[in-house]
């Protein structure tokens, strides 16, 4: 960065001094310490200091192509900048990390200590309601027109169908309504895969590039795009060849309009898929005649598979007014109910909403009086 903007000296080496500082500390799970405290201060001095959204950071650097690639590189103008750098201190210092199969291994290994725990999942199979009984949840019911009793409910779905439909919106207040009347959410995806029969282990991890030909998704045009290479894991692709992606800002209400129509629907993801090829050959003129398989996921495919509301697949932003938030896993006025994952704690994402499950359990834990252990025999 100093080779290529010398003029911003002064700020990077600001930037990356502190991005040091923030490498040194790891985050505590549980309520810190004052040792801890202590220890963290100067960790605590940085997130008023980059508590500010990405963009405004951006406008203070002189150089043009730094600030272009600032921008680009992190495509959440809005985000709170601290984020972004606590991710990069972590990736730096090795605490994060890429799970090789990527997210389904992960969610594997939940399945496997559940199932070791004598516990029970039934796939396949979507709630409808939460069941109530004098303002106490007992149970759950299903899609098939089944009901399943439980002691506990733990939701650890979408806020919005669990609060606004599987409960009616009838144990809400102002706060809770608040949150989803004015919280920013993370906007919905054009997410598109592609398998080439090539191998790009020699390429970045993550490449940003701008277009020569803009391209048109929905209402919006992309005059950029970033490509991830994921040739770093082989369970993706057989040998020689490789998954290549894009997540892609979009419009919610402009996809939920034209999927009224089936036809329309369809010949648009058709057209998603030909501007993508084409900017990807930007960069890759031959790929066009090795690619091997395409898919599009839309928004409105992010609300069939996990049913997220508005298509958002991380939950609430993580701005400079949210980064504070403390979201209650309880309802008011309804017992033995709790909630967990991405629509709790902001930043949304599968470290966030591991943390979100262990505090709810815990709380659980300490209201029904048993030890909260995290570990078995």
């Amino acid at each position: 960065m100093l080779r290529l903007a010398p003029e911003d000296a002064g700020l990077i080496k600001s930037f990356t001094r502190d991005l040091r500082t923030l490498s040194k500390h790891e985050v505590p799970f549980e309520s810190p310490s004052l040792m801890d405290l202590l220890r963290m201060l100067p960790l605590y001095r940085l997130f008023p200091k980059y508590s500010m959204p990405v963009q405004e950071f951006a406008d203070k650097i002189r150089n043009p192509v730094l600030r272009k690639l600032f921008t680009a590189a992190l495509q959440w103008h809005e985000m709170s900048l601290i984020l972004i750098m606590m991710t990069l201190a972590w990736m730096s210092n090795g605490a994060v990390s890429y799970p090789i199969g990527g997210s389904i291994s992960l969610a594997k290994s939940i399945e496997e200590r559940l199932l070791r725990l004598e516990g029970k999942i039934s796939y396949r199979m979507k709630v409808s309601k939460i069941t109530v009984e004098n303002d106490r949840a007992v149970g759950v019911k299903l899609a098939d027109g089944t009901e399943q009793r439980a002691d506990i409910v733990i939701s650890a779905a979408n806020g919005h169908s669990t609060i606004f439909e599987w409960l009616d919106g009838k144990y809400v207040n102002d706060e809770i309504r608040g949150y989803y009347d004015q919280l920013p959410v993370f906007p919905p995806l054009v997410f598109v895969g592609l398998g080439v029969a090539a191998d790009f282990i020699k390429e970045p991890i993550m490449t940003s590039f701008p277009l020569k030909n803009p391209i048109r998704i929905g209402n919006v045009e992309h005059e950029r795009i970033t490509l991830r290479n994921y040739s770093i894991d082989p369970t993706l692709a057989p040998p020689d060849k490789t998954v290549l992606t894009m997540m892609i800002p979009a419009e919610y209400d402009y996809w939920k309009e034209i999927g009224q129509d089936r036809e329309k629907y369809d010949a648009e993801k058709a057209g998603v898929e030909e501007a993508v090829i084409n900017a990807v050959a930007e960069r890759y003129p031959d790929i066009r005649s090795k690619i091997e398989a395409v898919d599009v996921a839309t928004p409105l495919t992010f609300v069939r598979y996990t049913g997220n509301w508005r298509g958002s697949y991380e939950g609430w932003q993580f701005t400079r007014e949210t980064m504070r938030l403390n979201i209650k896993p309880t309802l008011p006025c309804l017992s033995n109910f709790y909630m967990a994952g991405q629509w709790l704690p902001p930043g949304g994402g599968l470290p966030g909403a591991a943390l979100s499950a262990r505090r709810t359990v815990k709380l659980l834990c300490k209201n029904e009086k048993i030890p909260f252990k995290t570990n078995t025999p």
